[in-house]
């Protein structure tokens, strides 16, 4: 037997194990009866052996099933198979199975997980809600002025002093086979506009993003900022140092005639970035020295 297919098989049996009645009959022993949750050690019992998982134990003083004393007594078998068991995720129709702390990470990314839209947030008028996995279709249907499929966004955006929120705009850019999330944000308080990336990979830093302001009709005036992504798992992204900061004087000065601000954004890979050259130290004390030398030449005698 081949090892490709001696591995089909134990995916096989795995799969029909967790279908069966014994296998949900375990999963429900596991969940608690309180608040209907996966047990996560530690757990706890009554006097009377009713289990309850370890929030509900914090926030009890007495078992909700037989209204007796909670014991300090730890099922540990109990326990042990709470280490061991693969729990189905509880978004209807995802196939995952896995160990708690795995399954804690898979739900903030599930794919079968119930989201409402996040561009209401930013610009309201969109009752959507539905799927995790379908939201990016829903996006390029009815928003498509907020989404691309190229590694590059042109905005042009009207200035409006009266806005109250953080986030000015918020787009949506598929490519490299991965999709990215630009949030424009204007800190009032600081002074400053604020330009972020976040893509859900586990090496971001892979890809970088540029931030071009321009004027369309003066090539003199320009601002470009290069600076890696961002992980969508940061959540303390917006406190980076390494987002693209403009203060605001500077980004006033680069509004057009109609007092909107032009801007692209664009996202590339950080290997194919060419290596920046440094003069070579002679190079430098040379360029140093002649201007020493320039300088005595014009110091006049007292």
């Amino acid at each position: 037997m081949s090892s490709t297919t001696s591995l089909d098989g134990k995916r096989l049996t795995l799969s029909t194990l967790l279908e069966t009645d014994h296998y949900e009959s375990l999963i429900k022993e596991l969940t608690c009866t309180k608040c209907k949750k996966y047990m996560k050690p530690p757990l706890h019992l009554c006097v009377d052996g009713h289990s309850i998982c370890g929030l509900c134990f914090e926030k009890s003083y007495q078992c909700h099933v037989c209204k007796k004393e909670l014991s300090p007594i730890r099922p540990l078998v109990l326990e042990s198979l709470a280490h061991k068991v693969l729990f189905p995720c509880t978004n209807a129709g995802c196939p995952r199975h896995a160990t708690l702390p795995q399954l804690e990470k898979h739900a903030a990314n599930c794919q079968f997980r119930i989201i409402n839209c996040f561009m209401a947030r930013v610009y309201g008028d969109c009752n959507w809600e539905g799927k995790a996995g379908d939201w990016m279709d829903h996006c390029f249907e009815k928003h498509t002025g907020k989404v691309t499929e190229l590694p590059f966004i042109t905005v042009r955006d009207k200035w409006n002093p009266k806005r109250s929120e953080p986030v000015i705009n918020y787009f949506l850019m598929k490519c490299y086979e991965k999709v990215f999330n630009v949030y424009q944000i204007y800190d009032r308080r600081g002074g400053r506009m604020m330009w972020t990336v976040l893509v859900n990979d586990d090496n971001p830093e892979t890809y970088y993003f540029e931030v071009d302001l321009f004027l369309p009709n003066n090539p003199i005036k320009k601002i470009v900022y290069r600076r890696p992504c961002k992980s969508e798992r940061d959540a303390d992204f917006l406190e980076h140092t390494q987002n693209v900061y403009i203060p605001v004087e500077n980004v006033f000065s680069m509004l057009d005639d109609n007092e909107a601000i032009n801007f692209i954004v664009r996202i590339g890979e950080a290997e194919n970035l060419p290596l920046l050259e440094t003069p070579a130290q002679s190079g430098s004390l040379v360029l140093l020295q002649n201007s020493d030398e320039h300088r005595e030449n014009h110091i006049q005698p007292q």
